[in-house]
């Protein structure tokens, strides 16, 4: 309780020319809180993951993470620091194994130098070995390690998705952004990935901010969540507050819709 949110940002905003894509975002996730971040297409979900990662830089606001302002990172700093994203697009190296993905996640904690590495000395094959255990002990999580050796870009849709999240999770993030996890999952997939994701929270203690239009998913596992519509935040809440929440109603089916309901 005497450390402070994981993240918070205050005021944030970001333009594109004249287009105001996000403004007076003002969003706090404490520690190990699943939070959702939902809104209509369009609304600017994308957007914020793009700033919290450093893809983007704001045109105003800033962002604190683990209690540090993030103003002057970058994208590969930001994830050092320990923020960790997947995409709405998925994007592995199909033509590398699933072992090989998560090998590159674990990049940061690779403790052998380039000599050591074109020498193939002692210390490489030492930290080679430990980042080939601890891969393997990630894919568990998902009981993946019987496809290691299999290429990623062989893995059906589902299957893809989940790699994605073990190779974020192979950065040894505090904080991990996870958009649109259950595009394309069936039912029985969605409510497989609600329990990993509940487990992942407690076997690493950090928090998740997830995208998702599924709202039965975002429902039953969120535990704030924040509505964007045209870039700015219209309603913050718990799951039952959000459901019932007028302005929500609306800016999913309009006016006419929340007539007819």
């Amino acid at each position: 309780m005497d450390k402070p949110p994981v993240i918070e940002c205050i005021g944030l905003g970001i333009d594109f020319g004249g287009l105001t894509a996000l403004d007076d975002f003002n969003f706090t996730l404490g520690r190990t809180e699943i939070g959702g971040l939902i809104g209509p297409n369009g609304a600017g979900k994308t957007t914020v993951f793009n700033l919290l990662t450093k893809v983007y830089q704001p045109s105003r606001g800033k962002m604190i993470f683990d209690g540090k302002d993030t103003q002057n990172m970058n994208t590969v700093q930001a994830n050092k620091a320990g923020i960790a994203r997947t995409f709405q697009n998925i994007r592995l190296f199909k033509k590398l194994t699933v072992l090989e993905n998560v090998l590159i996640g674990l990049h940061n904690e690779m403790d052998y130098r380039l000599p050591g590495a074109v020498l193939r000395l002692p210390s490489y094959w030492r930290a080679e070995k430990i980042a080939r255990e601890r891969a393997l002990e990630l894919l568990s999580i998902f009981d993946m390690q019987g496809m290691a050796s299999m290429l990623a870009g062989s893995l059906p849709y589902g299957a893809q998705r989940r790699l994605e999240i073990v190779r974020a999770l192979a950065t040894n993030p505090a904080l991990l952004l996870l958009d649109e996890p259950a595009a394309g999952m069936n039912p029985s997939e969605t409510s497989e990935l609600m329990e990993n994701i509940r487990k992942i929270r407690d076997t690493f203690q950090i928090s998740t901010l997830l995208i998702e239009h599924d709202m039965n998913l975002v429902m039953g596992i969120c535990e704030g969540i924040a509505v964007l519509n045209y870039g700015r935040i219209i309603a913050k809440g718990t799951p039952e507050e959000i459901k019932n929440d007028p302005q929500v109603i609306e800016a999913y089916l309009g006016k006419k819709g929340r007539k007819e309901c």
